[in-house]
């Protein structure tokens, strides 16, 4: 039972009658990384950086500027998806493959999930149930933030240890210290209630506690709604490369970061730190204090749950501004005060992680510059367009090459190809991304609210009202500019590349807000 294939991601299901694991291989992902493999991915990733350079000289040479003002804005956007793109090329220099560990028997281990008011009781089945049918002994306990009398029987029914967590605050992680305090497993899975464990999950993963500096161990998480909308679906994609080859290389970078919905931690870890972080990202920061103290971290690139993914607008954007403005706040209230005791590569991924959410400015500045120029002639550049198509096309191809070659790296075969939709929503995101920097700027605290289990079929239009507005606006630039100039200068044709784009970017962000006007009531809007 507690083999694993070194080539392949392992799945579970158990036998209705016999209640054993019944485990099947899915070739084509792979968790080791071999000579010829590496040797290539090496150069993949050199070929990129040369042809990212070839792009960033001739961008910035100087017969290219004309406003000085606009052009740095405008390179900063452009640069800084150039650069978060290394930055992705970086961690891939480093994956290492997870050697499977054999568990010891008699380890003392517990489960924490949490619940809120208002989820829906028939998740908690499912969870509870699975979680029940782990097959390594433990003790779970439901850390329950309502009291809720229906679920007081489900844990009698399925010997699961009820919490009344309805006066305890801080949110997820101050349900976790509280049940710390009433339980006593020297190792602790915590849980979210939506996901939904394998039966060998302790398995595949207390092996590693093994080394005792080990103090917390990561699985992939992923999703069983990813057909159930658009939103869904696009939000599990930009999930494939993290939980694929990007944590693969964080391990061999020793800064595997904790998830919350599916992290086991040693108990002990988590008592030299005060407890599990109450922040709004609180496995980040629960990561960075552990890190900071010394402990260690690993990887074990299976999918052993799966959970819910936003499935509308509003619950991926309610979650997005949470977590983008938890990222601010931990990057200056924790990784600066403690970046001396991390470790240098440690210091590097925090520092990148820290910065990720400025792709909210980036992105706002590329969609806002162009209607400015196009509309006002106010030029940033003077360049002629089939030069900057023959400098950029190198990067954008790499950019795809890469892409393709790491997927053998992702956690199962239906996860591979073209990510279009991972990018469209990401891109879209933008204003949220804007109010969590202005959140963070001026100090605006945010509830921390878990991510609403079930799909709205509703309409979103408020929440895309900035959209709007870039999509008329860059469509009307365009135009003006092309029925009112009498000369397209070197750099018009740019700008209407990049305004185009835009408009190619954020209007399918409206249509997804508007998709109970095309699809009945109930039905897919896939």
């Amino acid at each position: 039972m507690s083999e694993v294939l070194d080539t392949t991601v392992v799945e579970s299901k158990t036998d209705v009658k016999t209640q054993t694991p019944v485990r099947k291989c899915i070739s084509g992902c792979r968790d080791t990384v071999s000579l010829v493999e590496r040797v290539c991915l090496i150069a993949l990733i050199t070929l990129g950086i040369e042809s990212a350079l070839f792009f960033l000289f001739w961008w910035f040479e100087p017969q290219h500027r004309r406003n000085n003002l606009f052009f740095v804005f405008l390179s900063f956007a452009i640069g800084w998806g150039v650069f978060r793109t290394v930055i992705n090329w970086f961690y891939l220099f480093f994956i290492t493959g997870t050697n499977h560990k054999k568990v010891k028997e008699g380890l003392s281990v517990d489960v924490f999930t949490t619940a809120m008011p208002g989820e829906p009781y028939e998740m908690f089945e499912k969870t509870l149930s699975a979680i029940a049918k782990i097959q390594y002994p433990h003790t779970s306990y439901l850390l329950d933030g309502g009291n809720d009398p229906k679920l007081q029987k489900l844990c009698q029914k399925l010997g699961v240890i009820h919490l009344d967590c309805s006066k305890v605050e801080g949110a997820k992680a101050g349900k976790v210290n509280y049940a710390m305090q009433r339980s006593s497993g020297e190792y602790i899975l915590v849980i979210d209630p939506d996901h939904i464990p394998e039966d060998n999950f302790f398995h595949q993963v207390l092996g590693h506690f093994d080394d005792p500096q080990v103090g917390f161990v990561q699985v992939v998480q992923g999703y069983y709604n990813q057909s159930e909308s658009f939103v869904a679906r696009a939000s599990a994609e930009q999930t494939y490369d993290f939980y694929g080859p990007t944590m693969m290389g964080m391990q061999g970078l020793g800064t595997t970061v904790a998830i919350g919905a599916n992290c086991t931690f040693r108990r002990s870890a988590l008592e030299s730190i005060g407890g599990h972080a109450v922040h709004l990202a609180e496995d980040l920061v629960t990561s960075i204090r552990l890190h900071a103290s010394g402990w260690k971290s690993a990887y074990v690139p299976y999918k052993l749950t799966s959970g819910l993914a936003p499935g509308d607008l509003g619950a991926y954007f309610k979650q997005q501004l949470k977590w983008c403005t938890g990222m601010f706040g931990a990057f200056s209230q924790e990784v600066l005060p403690r970046f001396k005791k991390l470790k240098f590569s440690q210091k590097l991924h925090y520092l990148f992680a820290g910065s990720y959410y400025l792709e909210g400015l980036a992105t706002a500045i590329t969609c806002i510059l162009p209607i400015i120029f196009l509309f006002f002639g106010l030029w940033a550049v003077e360049m002629e367009f089939t030069e900057f198509l023959i400098h950029l096309a190198p990067y954008a191809l790499m950019c795809l090459v890469i892409s393709w070659y790491v997927q053998r790296w992702f956690r199962h075969p239906d996860e591979k190809g073209f990510l279009w939709r991972s990018m469209v929503l990401k891109k879209g995101t933008w204003p949220i991304y804007i109010i969590g920097l202005i959140n963070w700027i001026t100090r605006q605290k945010v509830p921390y609210l878990p991510t609403p289990k079930k799909k709205e079929c509703k309409t979103f239009t408020g929440l895309v009202i900035p959209h709007l507005f870039i999509v008329v606006l860059s469509v009307a630039a365009v135009v003006y500019s092309i029925l009112t100039y009498d000369r397209m200068e070197s750099g018009v044709w740019v700008m209407i590349f990049f305004a185009v784009c835009n408009v190619i970017l954020m209007l399918p962000v409206v249509v997804i807000a508007h998709s109970q006007w095309f699809t009945s009531k109930g039905g897919s809007n896939e």
